[in-house]
């Protein structure tokens, strides 16, 4: 750990807000004459941050990796920082963070947004505005937050109720690096915790913020300390891990947010904008996965992931790199970690829970239960493991330094540009007209098919549906509707109807060395898995048909 020399300040009691009270003598008034403060100028901040276990910081100071990038020297400060908000968090519902730091003497105000909110930004790389102002004390100006450009991101009738909500005491070390004359990245890492009350939370990160040059070099630097030490992409910013310790919430999943694509989108701007929303998607339920607290997490992820393979598919005839088979490769490898956690949960949750709730206290019935839910624990335990592997940062890292830096067409042949300069508009009906014909001709004898027959056209529609989903700005929305509507119905009876034909050879396979009575309960519900899927198979018919009236819209 990177030396303290401080005595600690106090902790923050939300209850009582006098324990958030500075020790510290404030400046003399003289230092903040009266004049009226400045027009606020919102800072840009672009910042990549990393866990890193603590025992690791010390070592990435001295590095040579940083070191030799070095401009100037490092320097190192106790940073102790009260945030702000009112009791229901209404700053926060906002998405801004109020904080006052203590840097030496100092007392600096700033408000922070707290997400990019912009679907063009890179994934994994938090694009924030910032303002500050010098302050006398502790206690936050107040009318700091009523000037023009700062009222706007935050609720003007909220300013009455704000109090102290938790505080940020860590040491930080921080050095410029300098990897090219065009490029400066501010490296600050970070350790100490975050206290809210008697709760608290460590705080061991790097935070590498852009201050000049092109975004991709925070992925590189990063791609470099993660073959240093192990590394993981962080999901959350000090504030927003704050408010989580305050509230006690633990995380949640997330669906894919809103793709922002218009008629005026490229094919290369769209292809950008996708991976990077699949990889957000991603990230989003990192800490939901690791968790474990939703069985969700897992899934959203897998979801996030195959979308991501879909679209690089999709877009295989325009990418021109010699690392995109690996990379697709190594997003597959990922998908396979996380599979056998989220077939288990389907196996508890969709099918097992409902079929036992209706047969008493049957022992084999008990005892097939506590099978499920052990083999359960111990799929997401090797799913965490493998969200906790440098492989898989070392993935998200090297994905989004491919795609921002242009590595992903570098090698494109000239008619190729063309073609990526183009609206993507152009494109995505060909492309769309594709996938359709292909989905229809495979299932136009649905009720012939097996369940491997079935699985692969339920893989079809996956891609069709994903690909609606990318390009649905591209046309009106109420010609999109009725069609994606009739693909989400089939696709998700499809899953269904595979989703209980793994659950029956994962039974199988579990009972096949058991004991008699988890054989006979295992072998019933087997019998009731079945007798669901031709419940189930019997509403493919009404699907296909509401799916062939669906038309086309793309035209």
């Amino acid at each position: 750990m990177l030396p303290t020399s401080e005595a600690a300040p106090p902790v923050p009691n939300n209850r009582d807000s006098t324990n958030l009270q500075s020790t510290d003598t404030a400046p003399p008034e003289k230092d903040f004459p009266g004049t009226a403060p400045a027009p606020p100028q919102a800072a840009r901040e672009i910042e990549l941050k990393l866990y890193v276990a603590p025992g690791n910081l010390a070592r990435l100071v001295r590095h040579p990796a940083l070191v030799g990038l070095q401009h100037g020297t490092a320097a190192s400060q106790r940073l102790y920082t009260l945030y702000y908000d009112t009791p229901d968090l209404a700053l926060a519902a906002y998405g801004v963070a109020l904080r006052v730091r203590r840097q030496g003497a100092q007392r600096i105000q700033a408000v922070k947004t707290m997400n990019s909110g912009t679907p063009g930004d890179a994934a994994a790389v938090a694009v924030r505005r910032e303002w500050e102002w010098q302050i006398p004390s502790d206690d936050p100006d107040i009318s700091l937050l009523t000037l023009d450009g700062v009222r706007e991101v935050v609720p003007q009738d909220a300013l009455p109720a704000i109090r102290p909500m938790f505080l940020t005491d860590f040491q930080r070390t921080t050095l410029m690096l300098r990897p090219d004359p065009l490029t400066a990245i501010e490296v600050a890492l970070d350790t100490g915790e975050i206290r809210a009350g008697v709760a608290h939370r460590p705080i061991s990160e790097i935070e590498l913020e852009l201050k000049a040059g092109s975004i991709t070099a925070l992925f590189e630097l990063a791609h470099e300390l993660q073959r240093i030490v192990p590394l993981r992409i962080a999901t959350e910013s000090k504030a927003e891990a704050g408010f989580a310790l305050v509230t006690g919430a633990l995380p949640r999943f997330s669906k894919a947010p809103p793709l922002g694509l218009t008629p005026a989108t490229t094919v290369a701007e769209s292809f950008r904008h996708i991976v990077r929303n699949c990889m957000s998607h991603a990230l989003a339920n990192q800490a939901c996965a690791v968790a474990g607290v939703e069985a969700e997490g897992i899934h959203q992820m897998r979801v996030a992931l195959r979308r991501l393979r879909s679209a690089l598919t999709l877009f295989d005839d325009v990418i021109a790199s010699p690392d995109a088979r690996m990379l697709k490769d190594e997003v597959k490898w990922l998908a396979e970690r996380l599979g056998p956690a989220r077939d288990w949960d389907n196996l508890q949750t969709l099918f097992f829970e409902p079929y036992a709730e209706k047969q008493g206290s049957d022992e084999g019935v008990r005892l097939l239960g506590q099978a499920i839910a052990d083999s359960r624990r111990s799929a997401h335990a090797r799913a965490v493991e493998a969200l906790h592997a440098p492989r898989y940062t070392t993935l998200m890292l090297g994905l989004g330094g491919w795609l921002e830096s242009g590595r992903w067409n570098e090698d494109s042949a000239p008619d190729v540009r063309l073609l990526l300069a183009r609206p993507m508009a152009d494109l995505a009906g060909s492309w769309l007209d594709l996938r359709h014909r292909k989905s229809r001709k495979s299932g136009r004898q649905i009720r012939k098919l097996d369940a491997d027959q079935r699985h692969q056209l339920r893989i079809s529609f996956k891609k069709l549906r994903y690909a609606v989903e990318f390009f649905r700005g591209l046309y009106p929305a109420g010609s999109v509707r009725p069609y994606l509507e009739s693909v989400e119905a089939l696709q998700d009876l499809l899953g269904t109807l595979n989703d209980a034909a793994v659950s029956r050879r994962m039974i199988d396979a579990l009972s096949a060395d058991a004991g008699r009575d988890v054989r006979r309960a295992a072998g019933d519900f087997a019998d009731w898995l079945e007798r669901r899927m031709r419940r189930h198979m019997a509403d493919l018919p009404d699907r296909w048909r509401d799916y062939e009236k669906a038309e086309p819209f793309w035209g």
